[in-house]
Formats: structure tokens, C-alpha cells, sequence
């Protein structure tokens, strides 16, 4: 009898251990998740504060205009959506309205022009520099590139200026800087030169027996920026000497 009664009592001191530690788990299980649930809407509240207009996106336009129909060339300023940006914003803004009021116009420089079958007339563009902009998000990177380029009425031809690129981590609101990007990715120029020379390789052709693509040249003054693409690749945007026209290339690394 006695020992039956110790059974019982065994056995209900351990339903009760059970009972204690399901309760228990599930109890601590609820609090982790709801713990790491405030942390994350905590991030996320930290993330937005660095926006300096919290409804928008982290990159956006405004003053979008057209600035030739025939030549789809257009006009729009970039806004940076980040507190470290704003010196950024006005440095490219004030660049933007000075190319706008500089435009050239065929109707004033006509003294210059030998024979209207020389020009295209788009829109009675004499000249002028514009840009145009690519922009990428990947987890906490987002990434800004400005292209620029001239445009000539002499055969309506457009030619590459420059590249200016802007990677930027929202989490902590910093800009980063190329030696950054390049140690995320285990990189460093030796290596990106390398990549671009077996890329350019593989785009070679030969005009009158002469390369076209100034391999060597390229390299050994390469002008190049970097930025995170929506997959999270490194890019590199570069600038290719030829024989005719440079150009700007973009390549995965």
C-alpha cells in the first residue's frame, strides 16, 4: 500500500515537472518571439528616423521635365532619402541647374554652323550636359548612380562624360566608402583590374587590323565607381578607351 502511494506520488510529481516545463517553454518560446519581434520594429523605427522625409523612399525625383521630345532627353533632380545625404542632394542639384542653364541653343550659334545637313535639330539643342540616373536596394545597401553624358547637334550624337556612384547602409546611416565595398566583397583593385581585362578581352574586334579597345590603356588610367545591384552583386561601372568613341561599361564582378 505504501509503495503504491509513493508511486502515485512519483508519478504525479513528474506530470506536474512536465506540466512545469511545457508551461515554462511556452512561456519563454512567447517571450523570445515577442522579443525579437520589438527588436525588429525597433530597427526598422531606427531606419526610418535616418529618412529625412519619413513617407518616401529612400530615393526619389522631382522636377522632372523634358528637355528635348526628339532627343528623349530629360530633366529631373534626385533626392538622397538619408540625413547624411543632404549636402550630396545640394551638390547634385546645384551641378543639375547649372548643365540646365547652360543648354546651348542652335538658333544662337548659327554663325557656326557651315551646312544645316551637318546638324540634327532636336528641339534647337546646340549643345548641352545631361544626366540620367540608375538606383538599386538590396537588404540594408541602396545604391546611386549618376551618368553623364554631352549632346551634340552635329549628328545628334551623344557622348560619355562621367560616372558618379553612391552606395549608401540605412542601418546605420553611413555613406561607404570604395575600400569598404571592396572588403565586403573580399576584393581589391588588383583584382577588379583583372576582371576587366578578361571582360574587355572578350569584347574585342579588330577594325583595319587595329583593336579597337584600348585594353592596356584602360586599365592603367581606369575611371571606375562602385555600387550593390538589387541582387547584391558588386558592379563596376568603368569607362572604356577605344580607337573611336569612349564609352561607359557596366560589369558584374
Amino acid at each position: 500500500m505504501e509503495s503504491r502511494l509513493k508511486s502515485k506520488l512519483g508519478f504525479t510529481l513528474f506530470f506536474l515537472i512536465i506540466i512545469f516545463l511545457l508551461v515554462g517553454g511556452y512561456i519563454y518560446m512567447k517571450y523570445s518571439i515577442n522579443e525579437k519581434k520589438v527588436e525588429k520594429e525597433q530597427k526598422e523605427i531606427e531606419k526610418t528616423n535616418y529618412k529625412i522625409d519619413k513617407e518616401k523612399d529612400y530615393i526619389y525625383y522631382i522636377n522632372e521635365s523634358v528637355l528635348s521630345e526628339s532627343a528623349e532627353i530629360d530633366y529631373k533632380d534626385v533626392v538622397i532619402n538619408l540625413n547624411i545625404a543632404k549636402s550630396i542632394n545640394e551638390s547634385l542639384e546645384k551641378e543639375n541647374i547649372m548643365y540646365k542653364e547652360n543648354i546651348k541653343y542652335i538658333s544662337d550659334h548659327k554663325d557656326e554652323i557651315l551646312s544645316d545637313d551637318l546638324i540634327v535639330d532636336n528641339d534647337n539643342i546646340y549643345s548641352m550636359t545631361f544626366r540620367n540616373y540608375l538606383n538599386y536596394e538590396f537588404g540594408k545597401f541602396i545604391s546611386l548612380v549618376v551618368n553623364e553624358y554631352n549632346y551634340s547637334c552635329f549628328g545628334g550624337s551623344v557622348t560619355y562624360n562621367r560616372s558618379i556612384t553612391y552606395v549608401f547602409n540605412v542601418d546605420n546611416n553611413q555613406l561607404l566608402s570604395d575600400d569598404e565595398i571592396l572588403n565586403m566583397y573580399n576584393m581589391n583593385m588588383d583584382i577588379i583590374k583583372e576582371k576587366v581585362r578578361e571582360y574587355l578581352n572578350s569584347k574585342q574586334s579588330i577594325i583595319d587590323e587595329v583593336e579597337v579597345i584600348k585594353i592596356d590603356e584602360t586599365i592603367d588610367n581606369l575611371e571606375y565607381s562602385l555600387f550593390i545591384d538589387d541582387y547584391g552583386k558588386l558592379n563596376v561601372s568603368f569607362l572604356v578607351k577605344t580607337t573611336q568613341v569612349d564609352y561607359n561599361e557596366i560589369m558584374e564582378v
